[in-house]
């Protein structure tokens, strides 16, 4: 009977640490999704909700999108159309996230959440570079367990 490999420490952490980041953007992309749309009508929430799932989905298939080769041909427009939608949702992932986390940090009205410029040039240096590195690594989170949750990562982490 085949065992499975015992967990080491260091990859729990790694994988915890990254899923933990990914609830983060997930509500962050949600509530993002919800400032923006300035409302919290049946509707707004669904679309929230479907934007929010839309972007987990691409964001795991980032590996899966992204590992074959296409060349130009007709029969590579499905693929090409995927990987689309792929920055698109990426996109949208980081400007509701950044959207929900500046005005997180800024206390500011949902009414200023249309306004991405002015929401930020309210934040001092230490919690514009805060904010937008706490964005960038959530938003990339689903990626890396999207790729790493296959992967033999204890060779790399030795």
């Amino acid at each position: 009977m085949h065992r499975p490999p015992p967990l080491i420490l260091k990859k729990l952490v790694l994988m915890g640490a990254l899923q933990l980041t990914m609830i983060w953007d997930l509500i962050t992309t949600l509530l993002g999704i919800i400032l923006i749309l300035e409302s919290v009508n049946p509707v707004a929430l669904s679309q929230a909700v479907i934007g929010c799932l839309i972007v987990v989905a691409f964001s795991f298939s980032t590996r899966s999108l992204w590992q074959q080769r296409q060349g130009y041909r007709i029969t590579g427009l499905p693929l090409a159309l995927l990987r689309l939608v792929w920055g698109m949702a990426i996109f949208v992932d980081l400007w509701t996230s950044l959207t929900c986390n500046t005005w997180f940090i800024g206390a500011h009205s949902p009414e200023d959440s249309r306004a991405m410029v002015d929401l930020l040039s309210h934040l001092n240096l230490g919690q514009l570079i805060i904010v937008v590195f706490v964005t960038l690594v959530t938003g990339v989170s689903p990626i890396l367990v999207g790729y790493l949750r296959d992967q033999d990562i204890d060779a790399w982490l030795s």
